[in-house]
């Protein structure tokens, strides 16, 4: 069985040109943890997880330490929000990595060992380099019960 045959056709993708903002209307309608980033041509520059999200939100310096959540106050995250308002996808967005995307021949194994050993959860599908597709951890626990109930 090939990834073809079981990806989801219709991915979230979010041109390079728009904003942390733009990116925040789009977190209510997606379906899966992420968003591919896309240039004028629409082939794949970025990915955008939710951490990527949160990552932008928080101090580098930040760890779990009380103290300094008591001294940045109640309304930092707020505050944050807003300031990070019109920041470019581009800061925000990871580089995709070319052994964390899938072609649509690629075998189910291979793209599941994939996401297994880099820790993620959905893969954009590239034809010419342009998205036409997703796989997420869930698409194949879903194929997989598909296949148990067929026996």
């Amino acid at each position: 069985m090939k990834i073809r045959d079981i990806m989801v056709t219709d991915p979230t993708v979010v041109p390079a040109s728009g904003t942390f903002y733009n990116l925040m209307e789009m977190l209510g309608k997606i379906r899966f943890h992420v968003i591919f980033v896309v240039d004028d041509k629409e082939k794949l520059v970025g990915v955008v997880t939710e951490t990527d999200l949160l990552k932008v939100l928080m101090p580098k310096y930040l760890n779990s330490d009380d103290a300094l959540f008591s001294i940045m106050g109640e309304d930092y995250f707020d505050k944050r929000c807003l300031e990070c308002k019109d920041m470019d996808i581009t800061e925000i967005m990871s580089k995709p990595i070319l052994a964390a995307t899938a072609s649509e021949n690629d075998t189910i194994i291979k793209v599941a060992a994939a996401m297994l050993n880099r820790k993620i959860h959905a893969v954009p599908v590239l034809r010419d380099g342009k998205v036409v597709g997703i796989v997420s951890r869930l698409v194949l626990l879903r194929y997989m019960t598909k296949v148990v109930k067929k026996r």
